[in-house]
């Protein structure tokens, strides 16, 4: 359900909103203006209540020209002066030292928001995956959703500029708050501006309006619009959010980056990448790393060439690591175990370990990114190390 379109949040909403409104009115009034006079004509001259002797071939009123020209042009200069007005409001761009400048990076499938530094040089950096809350038929709250690192705070009554961009290989997004009247398309390798002034304290929903794959319809951020004394007061900190800091537990670090969009984290079904419940390598998986080789998470050992196992060895291999390594090896697994070791686990992270989804395999999947038969991973260098750990020990517990 799109929110906001009841609200009327900044300068720009009521700008728009006006000659959205004297655009509508003027529609009106053109429309009964043809469609009236033309019903009561085709009433008043059907062929039942004229006789042909009444009938005259009139080719010139000049009254009525003058009339139908001079109206409609009127108006169209009216149309155009609102709308002209009301764009160059929301598309000149306040004073850069009169404002506050947001960097925004929309990505599959979540926003996120950087600040400048504060006075004691700490930057706040938000966003991540935001689940809405659920509402009842009453409007009530029934579930809080997810808000976490996730929205934008900013002061009431002050310039906000935003500066928007996606990864460059990433895809169309389109920042969207129907409270604010505003839209902007987000892309990738470009920089595009936006700036509001929000007059009124509140939460408003942001919603990317640009059709950009799986998440697109659950692609939410919100902005949260605070009295200036309680801005500052969380700015000038290193506080997460005006709240307090955000939960650090491994399945607030999965909802904050967007882990789960997708990766199922407690069934087997697989979404758009493998699951997380299992954390192993399924059968396919193995021999297509053993067919094409590996050269992308920055292990020590380096890269994993092609071909190092074929036909039957190959089938044997994934069989066994599919199946978690229990039984017996196969004398073929030899020539994987001098690089993961005889119980696939890595050698203390110097190559991927086999066995699960252990923090030094999630720290360079994290880091680096991965390409495999799934698509590709992009890369989130901004988790912490401190995040990574969270995230084993969710998983293992799981």
């Amino acid at each position: 359900m799109l929110e906001g379109f009841n609200t009327s949040g900044t300068v720009i909403a009521e700008h728009i909103n006006e000659a959205l409104v004297i655009n509508l009115w003027i529609s009106v009034v053109l429309f009964a203006s043809v469609v009236l006079p033309m019903v009561y004509l085709a009433w008043k001259y059907h062929e039942s209540n004229v006789k042909n002797e009444d009938i005259e071939n009139i080719t010139h009123n000049t009254a009525l020209e003058i009339v139908w020209t001079v109206v409609p042009t009127i108006t169209l200069f009216v149309c155009f002066w609102y709308g002209y007005t009301s764009m160059v409001t929301a598309r000149t761009m306040p004073a850069a030292n009169e404002s506050i400048t947001v960097q925004v990076e929309g990505s599959k499938w979540k926003w996120r928001y950087e600040y400048a530094a504060n006075p004691s040089g700490f930057v706040h950096k938000l966003g991540g995956a935001f689940t809405k809350p659920v509402r009842d038929e009453n409007g009530k709250i029934v579930q809080e959703g997810t808000m976490g690192l996730s929205a934008l705070y900013v002061p009431v009554n002050t310039n906000i500029i935003l500066n928007m961009t996606a990864p460059i290989d990433d895809v169309i997004h389109a920042f969207f708050v129907p409270a604010f009247r505003m839209k902007e398309d987000v892309v990738p390798g470009r920089i595009t501006k936006q700036w509001f002034n929000a007059e009124k304290v509140g939460e408003y929903d942001v919603e990317c309006a640009e059709y950009c794959g799986t998440d697109h319809s659950y692609m939410y951020s919100r902005i949260v619009v605070l009295p200036k004394d309680e801005y500052y007061a969380w700015f000038n900190s290193s506080d997460d959010t005006p709240k307090g800091d955000y939960g650090k537990s491994g399945d607030a670090v999965l909802q904050q980056h967007g882990c789960k969009s997708c990766h199922a984290i407690t069934t087997d079904k697989q979404l758009v990448g493998p699951t997380l419940k299992t954390r192993r390598l399924t059968k396919e998986q193995v021999l297509d790393v053993i067919n094409n080789g590996q050269d992308q998470l920055g292990y020590a050992m380096g890269a994993m060439p092609a071909g190092m196992a074929s036909g039957t060895d190959a089938e044997e291999i994934a069989a066994y690591v599919a199946g978690g390594m229990k039984g017996d090896q196969p004398a073929s697994f030899a020539a994987c175990s001098s690089c993961h070791g005889e119980d696939g686990k890595g050698q203390y992270g110097t190559s991927p370990s086999l066995v699960s989804y252990d923090v030094d395999l999630l720290r360079n999947v994290l880091k680096h990114g991965k390409k495999g038969m799934m698509g590709t991973m992009p890369a989130f260098p901004y988790v912490s190390e401190a995040e990574i750990q969270e995230v084993a020990k969710y998983l293992e517990a799981k």
